[in-house]
């Protein structure tokens, strides 16, 4: 799974027409803009956002083999779909020889050729947030036609038959659902409820764990309010995120045990509370996190409440999965310092740490790849707000 992000900053930023200036490093790399030749070595695919209503989300990767990065890869490879990408680009994922890119604006699944980036299928699903996959099926969240300012309603989790690239049927979730994750039969939703939150009202703070045979929902767990991201660890547990409220309520991360039903908090004494009632999560600030090797990687602002340019103190926690500890690096003391909004992280077996600054949110933005020592490797250009990623690797089973 890849991340889910709802940044209160790129609003104002875009509002205020404010734009902000950032410095290249010395190993920064200018990207390669050409067809994309078919895939014979391991790539990562980076999901740029692009603005809302633009139509400018795009997704660009970087070549493991001969360490070239290529920008805007889709329209190289597909001069012949008008639309291009689409508008507003949410999540990212390989399944079965696919890249499956989800476009929230556009209300569509772009499904293509992992191999060739070609468009294969372009799949309407209203309002589409995050994917996951289990056995023959993709399933996506939705907001199911609700939005900021119109009626609030129940969203629903859509269920993609990925033979056939159609939707095979839908079910209710909870208030504006976010992640998604699939382990050991169960399917598990993170609902938000957003935009009651957002207008004075309340945030949903349910977790929906649903039957996937009989794509059910089976029970309600309560989390925390507003929750968004899930990564499954492969141990059983379920790591998931909040934002907070982004005024009193601070962001963290809580993690549930299906065996136990419990909700806990990672790096928090003993007495805190389970369900995140303080929002405090063991003092881990997230915006973005991702599971690699045992570990959960986690990038949070210390300062995430004050949303003035530049005032970010941005930190990337490290969390063992099995015993919750937690480790700490400020950003600004690695490779990726020059970072002004970092918007998402991803980790490639605990050897290259690839950090996507989203900048301005308007012009281009920048991909650090840091080595294991937090170190800097190169840096790259991107796209409009780069902030989700993708590994494909040629031949492996989960390609």
């Amino acid at each position: 799974m890849t991340n889910t992000h709802r940044n209160p900053l790129a609003i104002i930023l875009l509002s205020a027409g404010i734009t902000v200036s950032f410095s290249s490093c010395t190993d920064h790399v200018q990207p390669v803009v050409s067809h994309p030749e078919p895939a014979d070595s391991d790539r990562l695919y980076i999901l740029n956002e692009g603005q809302m209503g633009m139509n400018n989300a795009s997704i660009d990767f970087y070549d493991f083999d001969d360490g070239t990065y290529y920008t805007d890869a889709f329209p190289a490879a597909n001069p012949d779909v008008v639309h291009e990408l689409g508008d507003t680009g949410n999540d990212i994922a390989v399944h079965d020889g696919k890249l499956w890119a989800v476009l929230n604006g556009s209300g569509i699944v772009e499904v293509m050729d992992a191999y060739t980036m070609d468009h294969i299928a372009s799949i309407a699903v209203p309002g589409c947030r995050d994917i996951a996959f289990g056995g023959d099926y993709a399933y996506v969240t939705s907001w199911a036609g609700a939005y900021y300012g119109g009626e609030d309603r129940l969203g629903a989790v859509y269920r993609l038959d990925t033979g056939t690239l159609k939707v095979k049927d839908r079910t209710d979730a909870g208030y504006q659902p976010e992640g998604i994750a699939v382990a050991d039969g169960k399917i598990y939703v993170a609902n938000s409820g957003g935009i009651a939150g957002s207008s004075g009202g309340s945030y949903d703070n349910r977790l929906i764990v649903m039957d996937e045979a009989s794509f059910t929902a089976e029970k309600e767990v309560q989390v925390a309010d507003n929750i968004q991201d899930i990564v499954a660890d492969g141990n059983g547990k379920l790591w998931i995120s909040s934002p907070g409220d982004y005024s009193t309520v601070h962001s963290g991360i809580y993690v549930y045990d299906p065996e136990t039903g419990l909700v806990t908090v990672p790096g928090a004494s003993e007495d805190a509370e389970d369900s995140g009632g303080t929002g405090n999560a063991g003092g881990i600030r997230v915006s973005s996190m991702t599971y690699s090797d045992g570990k959960l990687w986690v990038l949070g602002n210390e300062n995430e409440w004050d949303f003035t340019p530049g005032s970010g103190q941005y930190i990337l926690y490290t969390v063992d999965c099995a015993t919750m500890q937690v480790s700490e690096h400020r950003l600004q003391e690695t490779g990726a310092a020059a970072a002004k909004v970092p918007y998402g992280v991803w980790v490639s077996s605990g050897t290259r740490i690839f950090i996507a600054d989203a900048g301005d949110y308007i012009n281009p933005g920048t991909v650090y790849m840091l080595d294991s020592g937090l170190g800097l490797m190169q840096s790259f250009s991107a796209g409009v707000i780069p902030g989700h990623f993708a590994l494909f690797s040629p031949g492996s089973a989960g390609e």
